[in-house]
């Protein structure tokens, strides 16, 4: 192998900045690592539904630095397979092979009006959404947030909304807010079973959190939100939580893919269609080693991006691949003012609740899914080992 083999992974999120990780730590000083992104910033998403969104993203450069891997902040546009190469807007960059890490976004329902209304899907737009609910906390007069889609970022988000609105100095307005979670499912977080829907339940009615299950929104107009059966309501604001779908970027891959746009890829994280090719994180599904699909979530990326950067350094080595596998599946959904659930398997068994799963959820949210503060070269070599998270 020529000691200038290099790897390429796009993508900047969990998925990718642990790819790039666990390619340097196997591929060591035989392999150049380049890492493609829009942004320079770890945009800590599954956080996004809490006060302060301008803070919870993790600078990228000086991490990268320390593993020797070059940062390209730009945006990859498309995928030339028979020459190798990764697109960008004004230049071309080589790779032997290449880890897909683009992640996902959300699924936008299609309705009139879409366009006034709110996400925290990426980092600017829960700043967006922060500043007019900063707006609203401070009006004399009780404001509505409307929250479509009641899955896992749906009810973090609604029952977080009060505190929030207080915390931006509106204490009256945030026991006066109208919150209101609106799903076409039948009843809150069809994906997350029926055990942990009771606590769930009662935490949304201890927060006065309305439901309004089984329709959908036909339009916004002027601030009134009409139903699908005709049905309307003002609406100061409304943020979408509707889903997520494999980033645009993934139909350059060929292959099968699930409902979601993601690509089917094998037990070592290869497009099947192009052996190039490792998919990774949001953007690939994959069998967890017990049958299960793994799911578009940090849990799954953080994992995923390890074993595919792996992966693709063993491969350019000659070295033996290695099969994806995490056979441990928990929950932690964070339930505001109630505390939070904690669930463990995939039948969602309820093991702990309350101000004990909320410590958790605080552990998760601020020390587990971050790269270490204080990182090291030996440090974040270490923790891409996939060994160390089984």
């Amino acid at each position: 192998m020529s000691n200038t083999a290099k790897i390429v992974v796009v993508g900047g999120g969990f998925a990718g900045f642990w790819a790039a990780a666990a390619a340097r730590r196997v591929g060591g000083e035989q392999v150049d690592i380049t890492l493609v992104s829009a942004g320079s910033t770890l945009q800590m998403r599954p956080r996004l539904y809490e006060a302060k969104p301008e803070t919870l993203g993790v600078e990228l450069t000086p991490l990268l630095r320390e593993l020797d891997v070059t940062f390209v902040i730009d945006t990859a546009t498309g995928l030339d397979l028979a020459r190798n190469r990764v697109l960008l807007p004004h230049r071309e960059i080589s790779f032997d092979r290449v880890v897909i890490a683009v992640g996902s976004v959300m699924r936008r329902p299609n309705f009139v009006g879409l366009d006034d209304t709110y996400s925290i899907d990426t980092q600017t737009d829960a700043i967006r959404f922060d500043t007019h609910l900063a707006v609203l906390s401070k009006r004399p007069s009780p404001a509505t947030v409307v929250v479509v889609g009641a899955g896992f970022t749906g009810v973090e988000l609604a029952l977080e909304l009060r505190s929030r609105v207080e915390g931006h100095g509106g204490v009256e307005n945030a026991e006066r807010l109208r919150i209101v979670l609106v799903d076409r499912a039948e009843e809150i977080g069809p994906e997350l079973g029926p055990n942990p829907r009771p606590i769930i339940n009662e935490a949304l009615h201890q927060e006065r959190v309305e439901q309004r299950m089984n329709t959908m929104i036909t339009s916004l107009v002027d601030g009134v939100l009409t139903f699908y059966d005709g049905s309307t309501m003002p609406a100061d604001a409304v943020v979408l939580a509707t889903g997520l779908q494999a980033a645009p970027f993934v139909s350059n891959i060929p292959g099968q893919r699930d409902l979601a746009g993601r690509i089917l890829v094998d037990r070592n994280l290869r497009a099947p269609d192009a052996p190039q090719v490792f998919v990774t994180g949001d953007a690939a599904v994959a069998d967890t080693g017990d049958g299960h699909a793994s799911l578009q979530s940090c849990q799954h990326a953080l994992q995923l991006g390890r074993y595919a950067g792996e992966n693709a350094a063993r491969d350019l080595l000659g070295l033996e691949l290695v099969e994806y596998e995490q056979l441990r599946y928990v929950t932690c959904l964070d339930l505001g003012r109630a505390g939070a659930v904690f669930t463990t398997g995939w039948a969602r068994e309820v093991t702990m609740s309350g101000d004990q799963a909320k410590a958790l959820k605080r552990k998760i949210n601020t020390e587990l899914i971050y790269p270490p503060v204080d990182a090291t070269r030996e440090s974040l070599l270490q923790l891409s080992n996939v060994a160390t998270h089984q």
